[in-house]
């Protein structure tokens, strides 16, 4: 009688706790990306076909400009991802940028970002 008593107890308990946590986990993720976006910039520009506009983003997530990631992302207009790749943040510094102190390479980033769409640009995704 005691061992049906302990089966039914750790069934029940078993049964009871939910173990489906990932729209939870995933929630988290989502929302822990979004806090931690210091640099955004998007246009619509054709890029997979001269005749449609695809969306294209570039992103710098992190705890620093320097020591962040940047993500460099293209989807069409149905939201399908067609490009993305990710690399250093530092890796947006022109060269004559690469001996100057914190303070001017993170306003270089800042401005690479914010001009990296113009109309005349050349998309490079991870600059070497």
């Amino acid at each position: 009688m005691k061992l049906k008593i302990i089966i039914a107890a750790i069934f029940t308990t078993c049964i009871s706790c939910n173990t489906d946590t990932t729209s939870y986990k995933t929630d988290l993720h989502v929302s822990t990306l979004k806090n931690n976006i210091l640099l955004e910039n998007a246009t619509k520009k054709p890029f997979s076909r001269p005749q449609k506009k695809d969306n294209i983003s570039l992103t710098i997530t992190g705890k620093s400009i320097l020591r962040g990631t940047a993500i460099f992302k293209v989807t069409d207009q149905e939201g399908n991802e067609i490009h993305c790749e990710s690399f250093p943040a530092k890796n947006l510094i022109e060269p004559e940028y690469r001996i100057a102190n914190s303070t001017l390479q993170e306003a270089h980033i800042r401005d690479v970002v914010k001009n990296y769409f113009a109309d005349n640009t050349t998309f490079i995704a991870s600059r070497q």
